[in-house]
């Protein structure tokens, strides 16, 4: 039997892990290491400030067959890769070794990501504003 959480249930399960066990952070504060929950899985991920608004997530994890039901949100560009595992989201998205993620921005529909037992996921997963997402495509006339 697995555990059936929101993202609020999750996130208080985190804050209260970061209580215990306070996430690691660099001296210059752009990269920090947090440790999963026990009562999720194990494992870890990096959370690493590229520049102002650009944010890279490394993570490498084994979980407890959990559900995390996501409510409708506001959502930056975002890119996933994983190197392995699996997260799935039924007909919304799944996202394996085989294939990656790109999203747009804007509203996110609410949805669940199912984390199966023991499958270990590593990946990363990468953030960033939508007008960021544009200069990097930007039309350069000269």
């Amino acid at each position: 039997m697995g555990l059936d959480l929101t993202t609020q249930e999750v996130d208080a399960i985190v804050a209260e892990t970061e209580q215990h066990y306070p996430p690691i952070t660099s001296n210059d504060y752009l990269e920090t290491i947090h440790t999963e929950p026990t009562i999720l899985g194990s494992g870890n991920r990096r959370e690493i400030d590229l520049c102002l608004g650009l944010e890279l997530c490394i993570f490498d994890s084994v979980w407890h067959n959990v559900t995390e039901h996501v409510s409708e949100n506001k959502h930056l560009v975002q890119f996933v890769a994983c190197l392995s595992g699996m997260l799935d989201s039924g007909d919304y998205l799944q996202i394996s070794a085989l294939q990656g993620y790109v999203g747009g921005s804007g509203i996110q529909p609410p949805h669940f990501v199912r984390y199966p037992q023991s499958h270990r996921q590593t990946g990363v997963d990468i953030h960033m504003p939508p007008a960021l997402f544009q200069q990097f495509f930007a039309n350069i006339h000269g």
